[in-house]
């Protein structure tokens, strides 16, 4: 770790949405993940910095960097939704300030992970930022050259929320991130204590079909 380091993620991560923006996404699902704790212990185990609190130091130098970065680079597109993986540390990702998973803005969504039962997962970060969730326990998953493999995670939770989101567009493409993020949220099923909020896909295409053809939602209720 290094400041030179932060300060070249950081361009990145504009480099990378100027490059989403130029093609025009609508939908990206982002399965990043980092805090200020990881950079800490990366400077601990090179060796960098004399003291504890020398690392504490260095770790929120760099970290801000590339949080102030990330956000800046995602509230450049407000045109494209991103979709992010909560984390599994289960923690809340706000507090320890995990990124992107712990950033607020209108068009980021955070999603956690729940098991094959639609309990919350084990595993599963959460916390303020942390709107819905969605299946990532022994998910099949695709490795280089075409292998499956089942994993869990919210790596494997936030791709399906962001699926639905390019399901949503395909039969109301006016829909905007924030309406999205609205018409998934409000759909979900929230259980009794309110930690998890599970995706309903069926209820969400309905609501998003019923925004494109209002005049026939209208009938129908009639």
């Amino acid at each position: 770790p290094s400041r030179e380091l932060a300060l070249r993620d950081a361009a990145n991560y504009q480099a990378y949405v100027n490059f989403l923006k130029r093609h025009r996404a609508r939908v990206v699902n982002m399965s990043w993940g980092g805090n200020v704790t990881s950079i800490e212990n990366d400077l601990e185990q090179c060796g960098m910095g004399k003291t504890p609190e020398e690392r504490k130091a260095l770790a929120r130098e760099y970290f801000d960097i590339g949080k102030v970065a990330m956000q800046r680079a995602f509230a450049s597109a407000p045109e494209i939704l991103f979709v992010t993986a909560a984390g599994n540390s289960n923690s809340d990702a706000s507090f320890v300030e995990d990124i992107p998973a712990g950033i607020a803005l209108p068009n980021l969504l955070t999603v956690g992970a729940v098991d094959l039962a639609g309990d919350e997962a084990p595993f599963t970060s959460y916390g303020p930022t942390v709107k819905v969730h969605a299946n990532g326990y022994q998910v099949e998953s695709y490795l280089p050259g075409g292998m499956r493999v089942a994993l869990s995670g919210t790596s494997m939770a936030s791709p399906q929320v962001a699926n639905l989101a390019a399901k949503l567009l395909a039969v109301n493409p006016k829909l905007k991130p924030g309406d999205l993020i609205r018409i998934i949220v409000s759909t979900a099923e929230r259980s009794a204590d309110g930690r998890r909020n599970l995706v309903h896909p069926k209820k969400a295409l309905a609501a998003a079909q019923a925004g494109a053809n209002p005049a026939r939602a209208g009938k129908k209720r009639r």
